[in-house]
């Protein structure tokens, strides 16, 4: 049967057995969209979970940070923030005590632009006047190497450097505006006070092989990864040292990016009702397969596809998006349908070049990470990081560690219909001139009769979780 899959900003037709399970994003009518966003937003501030209400957290003489994902990241800022700014003003909280930050951690640190309108013209961010009203001095954006703004705040029970935004101490409260959807590392994202206002050290810390590379945060169950263990111990430190607790307003999307609920309060006290939701809007029982088959839009993540290491992070995302046992079966096929030609972005991505020819030597995570310190100092990466808006040097090592998962579980990894291109090997894949010739080479290796399981729409939706079992959606 032809399926029709993403390939960067258009679709292609793939033809693969008509045995295949297509799944993609839908959505889910016992589990409909919010009819007002805006009034589930005020009901979760002002009945939050674990801490009082938010009018009764600040007065008139209060200093209130807002902190947001950055806006690579999709969710529901474009709504809360300004609607949290117009609330805490209705409790008498003037303007000029409040700021906004931008918690991107070590991604690139956006211009102005990238906060207003749609961004990568796909999802919304801010309006413009909303944006002026801040911008630059209450409008910040955080720096994960700006030393005179990172406080030293030890470490965590885990071991874990606390090296964060010194915004924590210099305001009364800080509200952090996230969304609970699926991410590769530790299931669900949320608590982002954890990684998005730390320092490169402290990222690095639990972004390092040994937490997000060990076989316990190789797996998408919240409640039992590894990862999202490290962040709570994190945000534990910060508590304990700030002497306070953060106030998350958190939105769990739908599949097709509206919004099923919003849960505001202490992380840890509005956590089981928010996953509860988020499983219910992005959890698909599901079979093991021998062969994946994705569809890879333009932009995945931290760039476009044309980057081999972009697609490297995309097949694992995919493989790594499992509960109880894995999605693909160890040795098993993957196939990203991509316009990969080995391109990578200076301007956004300045380390990428150096870090896969470090990777090249061994093939192994590890081996990159000894160079950490290096990449974080290099002047002309940290330059470009603080000033030009680019990547974090060290970053394309997370991308790694996170990777080697996939290097380690597949046994074919093929890149069809894009551009052959040095970069292949590096990363552990096949080129496959288009879709036919790529099937080729996995009956080749899997034999006549894979089970197979194509995801057309993966990335330019809400990506799934799979809850591998008996039955299937």
């Amino acid at each position: 049967m032809l399926v029709a899959v993403d390939r960067w900003n258009q679709t292609i037709d793939v033809d693969v057995p008509d045995s295949a399970d297509v799944v993609a994003a839908r959505p889910w009518p016992e589990y409909p969209a919010l009819a007002d966003p805006l009034a589930a937003l005020r009901a979760a501030v002002e009945r939050p979970y674990g801490m009082p209400p938010l009018s009764d957290l600040v007065s008139a003489s209060s200093r209130v940070a807002i902190a947001f994902d950055d806006p690579l990241k999709y969710g529901a800022k474009y709504l809360a923030v300004p609607f949290l700014v117009e609330y805490l003003q209705g409790c008498g909280v003037p303007s000029t005590n409040i700021t906004l930050i931008s918690a991107g951690g070590t991604h690139d640190r956006p211009p102005r632009q990238d906060f207003i309108g749609l961004y990568r013209g796909m999802y919304p961010v801010f309006l413009e006047d909303f944006v002026d009203r801040f911008w630059p001095d209450r409008f910040l954006v955080h720096d994960a190497e700006d030393a005179l703004q990172l406080v030293d705040m030890g470490t965590s029970a885990l071991g874990d450097v606390v090296e964060h935004n010194r915004i924590l101490l210099d305001s009364d409260l800080l509200i952090y505006c996230g969304s609970i959807l699926p991410l590769i590392w530790g299931g669900y994202s949320g608590t982002g006070v954890a990684v998005g206002l730390a320092s490169a050290r402290s990222i690095f810390s639990h972004h390092c092989m040994e937490v997000i590379g060990s076989p316990q945060s190789c797996h998408s169950d919240v409640r039992t990864n590894l990862f999202q263990q490290h962040k709570d111990a994190v945000m534990d430190r910060i508590e304990e040292f700030t002497g306070r607790k953060i106030f998350y307003v958190e939105g769990v999307p739908t599949p097709m990016g509206e919004w099923a609920n919003f849960f505001a309060g202490h992380f840890r006290s509005l956590r089981n009702d928010a996953w509860r939701c988020a499983d219910e809007q992005h959890v698909h029982k599901s079979r093991q397969y021998d062969v994946i088959v994705v569809g890879v839009p333009q932009y995945v993540f931290y760039g476009d596809t044309r980057n081999p290491l972009i697609n490297l992070m995309a097949a694992t995302t995919v493989a790594r998006a499992w509960r109880h046992k894995p999605l693909l079966r160890a040795g098993g096929a993957m196939v990203l349908v991509t316009a990969c030609d080995g391109h990578i972005d200076p301007n956004l991505h300045p380390s990428h070049h150096e870090a896969l020819r470090l990777f090249a030597t061994t093939r192994r995570a590890e081996a990159v990470e000894d160079h950490f310190e290096r990449l974080r100092c290099e002047p002309r990466y940290l330059d470009m990081y603080r000033n030009h808006h680019a990547y974090h040097g060290w970053h394309p090592i997370g991308l790694l560690n996170e990777s080697q998962y996939v290097l380690d579980h597949a046994g074919l990894l093929v890149f069809a219909s894009g551009k052959p291109h040095d970069g292949l090997e590096t990363v552990g894949a096949t080129y496959a001139t288009d879709f036919r010739r790529a099937w080729e080479m996995v009956l080749a290796h899997c034999g006549p009769s894979p089970r197979t399981l194509v995801l057309p729409s993966y990335f330019s939706r809400v990506p799934m979780i799979f809850d591998v079992g008996a039955t299937r959606a």
